[in-house]
């Protein structure tokens, strides 16, 4: 019998997951309503004060403000509190069992892959019609449209659009623009996309000769949120950001006729029936666009992640949050305020120039859980995330040597060794609470540990390791209460335990990865992103996957 081999590679990603426990922390109904009044009404058990925490970089590392150097005032340099608290709120996020729905953007990611079974585009051709922005609301015209060979195109504009970078560099070498009306009236428009090698053609789109408000395809809300996020956050399409400069906002038809049919986007799309209307499925700007996925991202969650509740994340730090219905807005005021941190003994340590985007989380085989011989995308029955990102710990941080492309980052890191001081003003605290912040700064009491802040953290950047931490706190009432790390960290524990029935045990096997991946104890192997082929490999299946475990 056959049996397939598999490419084992001799390095790690520069990130890996903490996987999600099937408990998540959750508070009763009159625990939750005590928070909406925490910073006015005193806990019984309430504890207030400060505590000062001291950091020392252990590689070199950089907190950008506007340009490539650390914030600084007059060449003081200081690591913002929005920093530190990011910084800190990520490991507690993970040690409090928090719902990481909360901590995330529930997106409808997309895909453009003709070697998978999912990618309904090969074999279902879209439609070409015209994105019309009518009275705020979006519609597609339908059109006709044609393919178009550059030797047509420059038959007919007198010139080559074929090396042009961008769709808006092509448009720039029309001589009479990218509008034109044939011998039947019709109005067309030239439907050009960026450069891409063994590319044979362009097209060619239509408008129908009378345009019927009857026959217009509506945009739902839904869909036009995934268009948006998938052509301006998830992937940044050049060609959507130059038709959408070029759009209007019409009033009418006739509005649109008076502009003699400037200010529409062509564009190829699909339809479905939903509620017994007829409404656009997606879009995009080439035949073989971007395709939805089925799923979302809260889509993939646990089960137990996909309800919605408040964790001590939310109670401990405040939260802001958006009601989609009635576009109300709720929220809760944090307890804790950390302080800027002036740098002592810094030094500047150089200028370093790097690539710092990393595979997207639509990069299935490092983002989804994978199953042997079976691909898992969010486009599966029942896909789940892998987990909490988190960078690993590099021995030494990679020198810089990008060439200063438009793709490249440039900042100018400071020495390791320089250190800071920050304090962390907690006002009405459960006990178990500042012992879940004590946790979250120490690990667990683990010293081995270190936290990761700013710039280039896959090459190495950033790596912070706590050396002090003293504690001024005041409980609410006169008690004789042990405000002391060791004990606050165990109550802390204790809840963990009574809130989920999860034991001590499962909870201590639940930390171990991050504790592991924080350690920076995994010197075997290098720790690098993978070059193409290498990802090529993983999609394949013909390699294993990277990822530290």
């Amino acid at each position: 019998m056959f049996k397939q081999s598999y490419i084992t590679p001799k390095y790690y990603n520069p990130y890996s997951f903490v996987p999600l426990s099937e408990h998540v922390f959750n508070y009763t109904k009159e625990e939750k309503t005590q928070f909406l009044y925490a910073n006015d009404i005193p806990f019984k058990d309430g504890i207030s004060g400060k505590i000062t925490v001291e950091f020392e970089a252990k590689s070199p590392f950089c907190v950008k403000s506007q340009d490539k150097e650390n914030c600084n005032i007059n060449r003081k340099f200081f690591i913002p509190s929005t920093s530190i608290k990011g910084m800190i709120r990520s490991v507690f996020e993970i040690i409090t069992l928090s719902n990481i729905r909360n901590q995330s953007e529930n997106s409808r990611f997309s895909m453009r892959d003709l070697t998978s079974k999912d990618y309904d585009l090969k074999s279902e051709k879209p439609k070409g019609g015209f994105l019309f922005l009518l009275n705020g609301n979006y519609y597609i015209i339908p059109g006709d449209h044609w393919q178009m060979t550059y030797d047509d195109i420059e038959d007919e504009e007198g010139v080559n659009v074929k090396y042009g970078k961008s769709a808006e560099e092509k448009y720039r070498l029309l001589k009479n623009g990218y509008i034109f009306q044939t011998e039947d009236d019709r109005i067309h428009y030239w439907v050009f996309s960026g450069f891409i090698n063994n590319k044979k053609h362009e097209y060619d789109f239509a408008l129908p000769l009378s345009i019927n408000p009857d026959k217009l395809v509506p945009i739902e809300e839904k869909e036009l949120k995934d268009f948006v996020f998938i052509h301006e956050q998830e992937n940044k399409n050049k060609t959507w950001d130059f038709w959408k400069k070029e759009m209007r906002n019409f009033n009418s038809i006739e509005d649109l006729k008076k502009a003699k049919y400037k200010g529409l986007a062509p564009c190829f799309y699909r339809i479905k029936e939903e509620n017994g209307h007829i409404c656009v499925k997606d879009l995009g700007f080439t035949n073989l666009y971007r395709m939805p996925y089925q799923n979302k991202v809260h889509d993939s969650l646990p089960i137990q992640h996909k309800e919605e509740n408040l964790d001590m994340a939310q109670a401990l730090f405040g939260y802001t949050q958006s009601d989609r219905k009635d576009k109300s807005e709720t929220s809760l005021r944090g307890r804790i305020r950390f302080s800027n941190a002036f740098i002592e003994n810094a030094e500047i340590e150089g200028e370093h120039t790097f690539i710092l985007g990393s595979p997207k989380p639509t990069f299935y085989p490092f983002y989804l859980k994978q199953e042997r011989g079976r691909k898992i995308t969010f486009a599966a029955e029942k896909p789940i995330i892998s987990g909490w990102k988190r960078y690993l710990l590099h021995k030494e941080a990679q020198e810089g040597n990008g060439q200063k492309k438009d793709c490249e980052s440039s900042f100018v890191a400071l020495k390791a060794g320089a250190t800071f001081k920050t304090d962390i003003y907690i006002h009405n605290l459960h006990p178990y609470e500042v012992g879940a912040l004590l946790a979250a700064l120490t690990f667990c009491n683990h010293n081995e540990c270190y936290h990761s802040l700013g710039y280039a953290k896959p090459f190495g950047y950033g790596k912070m390791k706590l050396t002090n931490i003293q504690l001024d706190l005041e409980p609410n009432t006169e008690s004789n209460h042990d405000l002391k790390q060791e004990t606050l960290i165990n109550e802390f524990k204790e809840k963990v335990v009574e809130n989920t029935r999860m034991s001590i045990d499962n909870y201590d096997r639940y930390i171990r990865p991050l504790i592991h991946i924080a350690s920076g104890n995994y010197s075997d192997h290098s720790i690098r992103y993978p070059e193409l082929k290498e990802f090529k490999d993983i999609k394949s299946g013909k390699a294993n996957i990277p990822i530290f475990d």
